[in-house]
């Protein structure tokens, strides 16, 4: 609330208290009420409301017993104590990655492409992903790389 606002508010407040004590001849307690009435019509009329945030994010519909339950398993499978990464994180992290690399056109199954996947994840990533064993870490390299491979960065 700006001091402007306050102001207008007092203004409009005092006007209207004014014009029904000497133009209308109400009383100057009623006055009083009206003006100060109309001092909070005019407050309120002024506030900003923020957009909710959520206003154009999608609809995705998801059924009571589906909300919450996949993100907290994955979230359960990082062990905090040794620093791995659960299967459950490790294959849903490791399908996008492939999907990912499937759209640059290379084949996480070929040993000829093994060179160049090297090359746009780390050295080495793709390895950690697909064995037992994956730290925190490489769960976080993984989703940097899922990042930098996503189709709406190649449009910028």
């Amino acid at each position: 609330m700006t001091r402007a606002r306050i102001i207008a508010t007092f203004i409009v407040a005092a006007i209207v208290g004014l014009l029904l004590v000497f133009a209308v001849g109400v009383e100057p307690t009623f006055a009083i009420a009206w003006g100060v009435l109309a001092g909070m019509f005019v407050l309120c009329a002024q506030l900003v409301i923020p957009d909710d945030p959520r206003g154009d994010a999608p609809d995705i519909p998801a059924g009571p017993e589906r909300r919450g339950t996949a993100i907290s398993r994955m979230a359960w499978s990082l062990n905090p104590r040794t620093g791995e990464a659960g299967e459950l994180i490790t294959r849903r992290v490791r399908a996008i990655l492939r999907h990912r690399l499937r759209r640059v056109g290379l084949d996480t199954d070929a040993s000829a492409d093994r060179s160049q996947i090297d090359a746009l994840l780390g050295a080495g990533l793709w390895t950690r992903m697909t064995t037992p064993g994956t730290k925190r870490q490489d769960i976080e390299e993984a989703l940097e790389a899922i990042s930098r491979l996503s189709p709406d960065r190649e449009n910028q």
